[in-house]
């Protein structure tokens, strides 16, 4: 028997796919004749009916459909808000600037990065790295060591090879300039490994 519960269930999850999308999609029409414009403010049921489905449909088979197609449509609101709000965090924290060329010979020891917290919140840094990436290679690492607070909206100095209390007293321990004069890249990675962002610089 073709006119079942299961059978009539089964054709119109089919359909599912098709109305959830047309729901975000002014101007959708269906083919073969007769042919139906469904608009984002049609609901399931209507965009269903559209396409001749509706009619052979109990009402609680239209209502499970209708259930399933706005648990949907909220689980991907809430995957897109999730995915936002993790951009937005990255950048809470990021390079902000690189004084690459020191004033001091040779080992150009005063070169230094700057990191800033974005937040209105102390941020713990601890674990993240950030480091010189030249022709496709990791070069001189920092690593923010237990503990490490940036306050709210402050800034701290990651030296080549000099230590400032009043900057946060990090240093990359390098006993030659390791910024090239000429423009590099800088590269910014939380204790996870993830890459939170990158700075560019050339010589102005």
């Amino acid at each position: 028997n073709n006119n079942t519960p299961e059978t009539k269930m089964k054709a119109t999850l089919a359909v599912i796919s098709l109305a959830l999308a047309a729901s975000a999609v002014d101007g959708f029409s269906v083919s073969p004749p007769p042919p139906a414009t469904i608009t984002p403010s049609t609901t399931i049921g209507e965009s269903l009916a559209l396409i001749g489905y509706s009619s052979s449909l109990s009402s609680s088979e239209k209502q499970f459909l209708e259930q399933s197609a706005l648990t949907e449509k909220s689980t991907s609101i809430l995957l897109s808000a999730s995915s936002t709000n993790e951009a937005a965090a990255v950048q809470l924290v990021n390079i902000v600037d690189i004084h690459y060329d020191g004033a001091v010979p040779t080992t150009e020891a005063d070169e230094y990065v700057v990191i800033k917290n974005f937040s209105k919140q102390p941020l713990d840094v601890s674990g993240y790295v950030v480091y010189v990436f030249t022709s496709g290679t990791q070069g001189a690492t920092f690593k923010f060591p237990q503990g490490s607070l940036i306050k709210p909206g402050s800034t701290v100095r990651i030296y080549t090879n000099e230590v400032h209390k009043e900057t946060g007293g990090y240093s990359f321990g390098s006993g030659k300039a390791i910024w090239n004069n000429r423009g590099g890249l800088a590269v910014f990675r939380d204790d996870s490994g993830k890459k939170i962002g990158e700075y560019k610089y050339k010589a102005s």
